[in-house]
């Protein structure tokens, strides 16, 4: 597709010098476009998992906008408006496009944490929940349907045990076994979130460490980026996908299930960051499933590649056969190493939470 048609619809300033593709994520389409004057950041959104574009957009404008209006330390994102004074461009195939202008900034990939890195990480999503608890959750609309839903989660999982051929069936026959034992423990949180004896608060959803974006000259974080998925749910799934990614001394896809191991002191400098900004406003019954959100969100991921993996591989990509089984066991072996060590992260919660 042309791209400097639809880049030249929006009040960009400067002539266009350079476009470069950016390997970012794995559901939209990322540009990085230089002018002589500044840097903007174009996107192609994917509608086959984003299907209510409009509201998505309304999501982020309200809580940009509600950020702004608060002491919010981060920058946000400032989208830059069509030429017909729109934040979105439908091209000739009908995908919507975006821009906001590009933040300067350094990023973290998995090799480089450490526990510096993790406390400020743990700080920037504890300040960014602070500053949205006064926010109003019934001005946000879902935009993806179920997600983070563990119980839906763990039935989608139960119905492609049951319609899987019997060789898929049978690889994953143990794995579903030691899942099931948490059955229970599912529609206890089900439950407690629908029933708002969890808070329901506005969420991220997708908190991982590469939605971070940190000063050039400092380890502090400068602003959390990809909003698309704001949402409302409990603060635990943020918490807990935020230690689920970045606590593996593995990869996600590393084959190799004996290089899995959970970084302890990772989870305590990410406690610490969360909890030093997110005392002002976290409920007990809150604090009470921080140190099993973590192991609630391996579970889930676990469930979604093994259903995946069932179900003939339909929505993970995937580089050779069978690894969305693999990375389920991957996932899964994490939710063990996790387990070993859950009593000592409820007692240090616990020592963060009275101190």
């Amino acid at each position: 597709m042309e791209l400097e048609p639809i880049i030249n619809s929006f009040e960009i300033e400067g002539s266009i010098e350079t476009i470069q593709k950016l390997n970012k994520g794995l559901i939209n389409t990322t540009y990085l476009v230089s002018t002589k004057d500044r840097k903007y950041i174009f996107q192609s959104i994917n509608t086959s998992i984003f299907k209510n574009i409009e509201a998505m957009m309304r999501n982020i404008e309200m809580v940009n906008e509600h950020l702004k209006n608060t002491n919010y330390k981060y920058e946000t994102l400032a989208f830059i408006k069509t030429k017909s004074n729109t934040n979105l461009l439908f091209d000739s195939t009908n995908t919507p496009w975006r821009c906001y202008t590009y933040i300067e900034h350094k990023k973290y990939d998995f090799s480089d944490l450490n526990n510096e890195i993790m406390e400020e990480y743990g700080k920037g999503i504890g300040h960014f929940h602070t500053c949205l608890t006064n926010f109003d959750a019934n001005k946000i609309t879902d935009t993806i349907d179920d997600f983070h839903n563990t119980k839906k989660y763990y039935a989608d999982f139960k119905d492609a045990m049951q319609n899987a051929e019997s060789k898929r069936e049978e690889k994953v026959r143990e794995s579903f076994a030691f899942i099931q034992q948490f059955e229970d423990k599912f529609l206890q949180i089900g439950n407690l979130i629908k029933t708002e004896k969890i808070p329901f608060r506005v969420c991220h959803n997708d908190i991982k460490i590469d939605n971070i974006l940190f000063d050039t000259h400092s380890k502090k974080v400068k602003s959390i980026i990809d909003l698309d998925t704001i949402m409302c749910n409990s603060i635990i799934y943020d918490f807990g996908d935020a230690i689920r990614t970045s606590c593996n001394l593995a990869s996600e896809n590393e084959r190799d299930i004996s290089n899995v191991n959970f970084n302890f002191e990772f989870f305590k400098a990410f406690s610490k960051g969360y909890l030093k900004e997110a005392q002002s406003f976290i409920s007990k019954e809150e604090i009470n499933l921080l140190s099993f959100s973590p192991i609630l969100l391996t579970l889930e991921q676990s469930m979604r590649f093994f259903t995946d993996y069932l179900t003939n591989d339909v929505y993970y990509t995937f580089d050779y056969p069978k690894q969305n089984l693999d990375r389920g066991l991957n996932q899964l072996m994490l939710t063990k190493k996790m387990l070993l060590q859950e009593k000592e992260m409820e007692n240090y919660i616990n020592s963060l939470s009275t101190s």
